[in-house]
């Protein structure tokens, strides 16, 4: 599960010289912008958590992202991750994800963005019910950027939810095509290179309301020479257990279970290019 979203932020610097004089011919034109950039990151975190859920049982990991975005407004890249095996039975202890959208322009500052994202963690699967259940994930997106504040919505359209098919009262298999996520995030620039970083989310799980939880997050993030640092205090009100019975509780193969939701500190360093 991704910490949405991983992409890094892509900047662009033109700059243009023209010179006029009496009686002379224009100089001539600056070379176009390239229709095409790149951007990326390699991070080290100290807890992967995706929508305030450790992905990691509270232990570090690496992240890296390469994306594209085009003038026209289009993107797509690939992000990877360390992941616990707890959290997904079989894994070879990655995810990837691959996404794509577009970005309408409102303005200097606003977009629209649509976009697609698949989950990918490689092997994890686990038998319930006489099936194979699988973690890999599609979710749609819809969001606003205005500014230093983005308001996004996700629709998962894979069968089931990051693998999240079974009832853990009575043993059902269900379709959880259609869960939701909502999100709305705020980061002002308190000062050149040190940003404030707020936000709220509200997950909803079609068909197993046991794992419905809401998130939220209060950090701060600095910048400095292609580099990046973060540091944020998270809270997940999803229940660990509901007496007796495991909800956000993710076991090692050995039986024994960790919380992964409640508080949390999470420290990040970047870096960018």
């Amino acid at each position: 599960m991704s910490n949405y979203f991983h992409s890094s932020s892509l900047l662009l610097a033109c700059a243009i010289v023209s010179f006029h004089a009496p009686n002379s011919a224009h100089a001539a034109d600056a070379a176009p912008a390239p229709a095409w950039s790149s951007g990326g990151n390699v991070m080290l975190l100290s807890d992967y958590l995706f929508r305030g859920v450790s992905q990691t049982q509270g232990k570090a990991t690496v992240q890296g992202t390469v994306d594209l975005s085009h003038a026209s407004g289009a993107y797509l890249g690939v992000f990877g991750s360390g992941v616990s095996n707890a959290a997904y039975n079989n894994t070879s202890g990655t995810e990837i994800d691959l996404y794509g959208g577009y970005r309408h322009a409102l303005n200097d500052t606003g977009n629209i963005d649509a976009g697609l994202v698949t989950y990918w963690y490689p092997s994890a699967k686990y038998s319930a019910g006489g099936r194979t259940i699988k973690y890999d994930t599609q979710d749609v997106k819809l969001g606003v950027n205005l500014g230093s504040f983005n308001a996004y919505g996700w629709v998962t359209l894979s069968k089931h939810w990051f693998g999240y098919a079974v009832n853990p009262y009575n043993g059902d298999i269900v379709d959880t095509r259609g869960s939701t996520y909502l999100e709305a995030n705020w980061n002002p620039e308190l000062m050149p290179g040190l940003t404030l970083n707020l936000h709220a989310g509200q997950q909803r799980v079609r068909k197993l309301g046991a794992y419905n939880f809401e998130d939220v997050k209060v950090g701060i993030t600095k910048t400095w020479d292609g580099w990046t640092f973060a540091a944020a205090a998270l809270y997940n009100n999803g229940d660990a257990d509901d007496n007796g019975v495991p909800l956000w509780t993710f076991f090692n193969a050995d039986g024994s279970g960790k919380n992964v939701v409640g508080k949390r500190l999470q420290v990040t360093v970047a870096r960018n290019f």
